[in-house]
């Protein structure tokens, strides 16, 4: 004891540097280990996970482009089917997936299951992933669009990823239930209208809805022994639709063949017409319109048809 009071005595500053460096460390390692857990709590706090792989948000029922929220009668059930969706395909099984969408999907888009995971599935829900959804719109006629963000797995790869893959989806009522459309399909419109003049019958059967564009399918008929040219093409705009507010969209024609413009005599045929109609709220169209119909031989007549809607 004496000794090492002695030597304390002789050597007190070096004591009492060791002492302050030991107590220094400690307060250093204690501030690494709070700053870690103050990380950690931030990034599942951030994240609000209510799985591994489900990123939910506490507005998620909160509509981004129409103003108020999704009713408490529906928000549960709809946040219920896109969750068994999406988790369907991050545990990779898209056969079960599958059978969650709509008739009109699978009809439109994805006739087979197989067509499904090749266009829609593979590409995005390889590896581990999450997603999150937010109440994007609802119209008058109660369709209701939610916004959908695929990305990968947070806690996994331990760095916040801003990449991501978007997704539009329709929540469509089916019997006691709800199915899905995804990719950006709204949905069909049932038209069934007719427009004809002296050389053409023209029937809109359905519309089908995107965000970004409407596909008509449309039935033609020439009524002579000439051949009809739809649109010529040797002016602008002169095949379109409208709005009621008078507003002209015209057609995606890149996607058709010449031929889907020109009828033999008395042929009849059915075609598709894609129109630059992006999706949004109130949107009424009124009319599809054709203003540059000739007969071949006979190109200083031009005929207009127009279809009411």
């Amino acid at each position: 004891m004496h000794n090492l009071l002695r030597y304390y005595r002789q050597n007190r500053m070096k004591v009492w540097i060791i002492i302050f460096a030991v107590i220094f460390a400690f307060a250093i390692l204690k501030v690494i280990q709070m700053q870690a857990e103050e990380t950690k709590e931030k990034r599942i706090k951030e994240q609000e996970e209510t799985t591994d792989n489900v990123v939910s948000y506490q507005n998620e029922s909160e509509t981004i482009i129409s103003k108020g929220n999704v009713s408490e009668t529906y928000k549960d059930d709809f946040g219920e089917i896109i969750d068994e969706f999406y988790t369907f395909c991050i545990n990779h099984e898209p056969e079960k997936a599958y059978e969650l969408l709509a008739s009109d999907t699978k009809k439109v888009l994805y006739p087979t299951q197989k067509e499904f995971e090749s266009l829609y599935y593979q590409d995005k829900f390889e590896g581990n992933k999450q997603y999150s959804f937010q109440s994007w719109s609802k119209s008058s006629n109660d369709i209701y669009i939610y916004k959908v963000k695929i990305f990968d797995n947070m806690l996994e790869s331990g760095k916040k990823n801003d990449q991501y893959i978007e997704d539009y989806i329709t929540i469509v009522p089916y019997k006691d239930n709800y199915l899905l459309n995804i990719n950006g399909y709204i949905g069909r419109e049932q038209i069934n209208k007719k427009g004809e003049i002296e050389p053409i019958t023209a029937t809109i059967s359905v519309c089908d809805n995107y965000m970004e564009y409407q596909n008509y399918t449309i039935r033609l008929k020439n009524n002579t022994d000439q051949t009809i040219i739809l649109d010529t093409k040797q002016k602008s705009k002169s095949m379109y639709v409208t709005d009621d507010k008078n507003n002209k969209f015209e057609p995606i024609i890149y996607e058709n063949a010449e031929d889907d413009f020109i009828l033999e005599p008395q042929e009849a045929k059915t075609i598709q017409i894609k129109f630059n109609v992006a999706y949004r709220q109130n949107l009424n169209i009124t009319s599809v319109n054709f203003t540059d119909i000739v007969k071949e031989g006979d190109e200083n007549e031009t005929y207009s048809l127009k279809i009411e809607r």
